[in-house]
């Protein structure tokens, strides 16, 4: 401000004997360059930590792998007495993945032995054309469902009838006990607590298989019940409809879950 020149620090050129012209670093030179120095070693050093991490990472993915392999081996040695364990795990693993894309086929036709005259029994009960069909879990039981708006127990060791849930009148459907309408489909979940049934009125019944006391009713579809399944090992219920609808019902809490 008053007319002295202050030099730069940064670089300062001075004249020596030689005639040449030299720079010499200044202070903030240095601290730069040991900022970079400080800057590249860090830098080093986090990708020498991923790396490490990564290849961490592959030998946990290999030992478990090995580990999974191994066991497909023993599980498939105390199947069979083949000491080639190595091709069953193969065989194992080629099964899987077939099965989880939903390809997997297995040859029954070899084993299936046609029934003799004998082995079959005629059932008579219902008044009408049977529409549905479904087996206890048991297999000591078969519920037929029919035209004639009825639900029949059968015992398949007396080859009798054991109990029928009786159909009722069109438009009798608040005071009687069962269906009104056309019995169109039965489920049976896969622990045998729940019977369900769908007719041509909208209406899902839930039975007790054992006593055939009706435990609830869902309403909810806008056309005949056509379908009904549970998922297995839940009493979660699917059903399907007429209205091209799919319903999901909770039958713990004797629900409706969703619709699809």
């Amino acid at each position: 401000k008053n007319g002295t020149t202050i030099p730069n620090k940064k670089k300062i050129k001075t004249k020596f004997q030689s005639g040449g012209d030299e720079e010499i670093p200044s202070d903030s030179d240095e601290i730069n360059s040991e900022e970079e120095t400080y800057t590249k070693g860090k830098s080093h050093q986090y990708s020498t930590d991923e790396e490490e991490e990564e290849e961490t990472a592959q030998e946990k993915k290999l030992r478990l792998t090995k580990q999974y392999l191994a066991q497909l081996e023993a599980e498939e040695a105390e199947k069979t007495d083949d000491e080639e364990g190595h091709d069953l795990v193969g065989e194992r693993l080629k099964t899987d993945i077939l099965e989880q894309a939903g390809k997997l086929q297995r040859k029954l036709a070899d084993e299936y032995v046609q029934p003799s005259p004998d082995d079959i029994t005629l059932l008579r009960g219902h008044q009408l054309a049977v529409t549905c069909l479904v087996i206890t879990p048991d297999e000591k039981h078969v519920f037929s469902g029919s035209k004639d708006c009825s639900i029949v127990k059968w015992s398949l060791e007396s080859k009798k009838k054991v109990h029928t849930i009786h159909g009722g009148r069109k438009g009798t459907e608040d005071r009687h006990v069962g269906h009104t309408s056309h019995v169109l489909c039965l489920a049976v979940s896969s622990d045998g607590t729940f019977l369900v049934s769908g007719d041509r009125n909208k209406l899902i019944h839930v039975w007790n298989p054992d006593t055939c006391q009706l435990l609830h009713t869902f309403t909810g579809h806008r056309d005949a019940v056509s379908g009904l399944a549970f998922r297995c090992g839940t009493h979660q219920l699917f059903s399907a409809s007429h209205d091209r609808s799919v319903k999901i019902w909770n039958l713990d809490e004797m629900a409706y879950v969703e619709t699809l």
